[in-house]
């Protein structure tokens, strides 16, 4: 079973700060990087043998990410 885990990083002042949030598995994991005025990301990775193996990458403007959010709660 996999776990998720936090890491906080403060680099400031001479990098933004940044966060990480990790989910890794047996063969497959993601990782979201929220950093201070930047876009937030999110990085899956897999590999399933003869069945495939990859990484995926997306952007998502952090003012969506909120704004959608809210609608929810």
């Amino acid at each position: 079973m996999s776990e998720l885990t936090i890491e906080r990083h403060e680099w400031q002042p001479d990098f933004p700060n940044e966060t990480w949030i990790k989910d890794d598995q047996k063969d497959q994991s993601f990782e979201i990087t929220l950093k201070q005025g930047e876009d937030i990301e999110i990085e899956f990775d897999w590999d399933h043998g003869y069945g495939g193996r990859g990484t995926g990458r997306m952007y998502i403007p952090h003012e969506i990410l909120v704004k959608l959010i809210k609608e929810i709660y």
